[in-house]
């Protein structure tokens, strides 16, 4: 029964967003941006040639292979196993929402320069409450990045908006953790529009290195034809909302949780407004993980 409710919701959600594209660049401006990102994500990937995991989704040409739009906009997610787990040691395990690193090379509707955005340590210290220490080994590998791109191509976060727990979404699984994660894969697989993109296991990156953590698990994947139009007119989300990036942790009292960013609160954050196309994924979001968490 469930799945045919799921089912129900995604062709309600085709139906609703059919209409909602906005215009565009010309070709000739696209593809000239185009070139400035790709320029901009390559000196990103030059800087991460060592790290063993690594994930680049292009999100303006997934969209076009829908025929779908959205702005020139990649993605470079990767990892540091040592970084990661001292930071999550005796920490909260919502700290592994905004791990790995990811940045976002992109431009804005009807822009003509390539912007950088990325996750700072600043803005994890203010939304898990972190001293700034804790960080610094984050802030080295950022920099080594940063380092290779103007300072006037970056677009900062500004933090003062961002208090403990700011837009993170979670919803209580009734099953055990591994049972959780077959589920929810169970799930994601099944939507017609959705793709899996892989996923990072916390817990054993960090036992690798003598350290113990609770089950922590980074679910990622993506719709990239209503992500496109949910991005459309605000790119930067590429950052925090797409792809989705679906923390699963069991915490110190056994129970196990489902996590994951507040579309709309970031939008509101970046542009000071939330689309209907997002609101729609938002309500399919919670819908979707709340019916797969729950006993029948």
């Amino acid at each position: 029964m469930k799945i045919y409710r799921r089912a129900a919701i995604t062709v309600a959600l085709f139906a609703l967003l059919s209409c909602t594209d906005e215009p565009h660049q010309g070709s000739t401006a696209v593809s000239e941006i185009s070139a400035k990102v790709d320029a901009l994500d390559e000196k990103i990937k030059s800087a991460i040639v060592g790290y063993d995991w690594k994930l680049t989704l292009d999100h303006h040409r997934m969209a076009q292979k829908e025929n779908s739009y959205t702005p020139p906009s990649i993605a470079t997610i990767f990892s540091d196993p040592d970084v990661n787990s001292r930071i999550l040691q005796n920490n909260s395990q919502l700290i592994a929402l905004d791990l790995p690193f990811k940045f976002l090379a992109y431009a804005e509707p009807g822009g003509n320069d390539a912007i950088l955005a990325y996750t700072s340590a600043e803005f994890i210290a203010s939304r898990h409450d972190l001293p700034a220490s804790l960080l610094v080994e984050y802030s080295e590998r950022l920099d080594s990045v940063l380092n290779l791109v103007e300072n006037s191509t970056i677009s900062e976060v500004e933090t003062e908006q961002i208090g403990k727990d700011f837009a993170i979404v979670k919803i209580k699984s009734d099953f055990d953790f591994e049972t959780t994660i077959e589920r929810l894969k169970e799930t994601i697989n099944s939507l017609p529009d959705t793709i899996w993109f892989g996923e990072l296991d916390y817990q054993n990156d960090a036992k690798k290195i003598g350290i113990e953590l609770n089950p922590t698990r980074l679910l990622l994947f993506g719709a990239p034809e209503p992500g496109a139009k949910a991005m459309n007119s605000t790119p930067k989300l590429g950052l925090d909302a797409f792809c989705q990036k679906l923390l699963v942790f069991e915490d110190e009292g056994g129970s196990v949780w489902a996590a994951y960013n507040d579309i709309t609160a970031f939008s509101n954050l970046y542009y000071d407004k939330a689309t209907l196309p997002q609101r729609l994924i938002k309500r399919r979001l919670k819908s979707t993980i709340s019916n797969t968490l729950e006993q029948n």
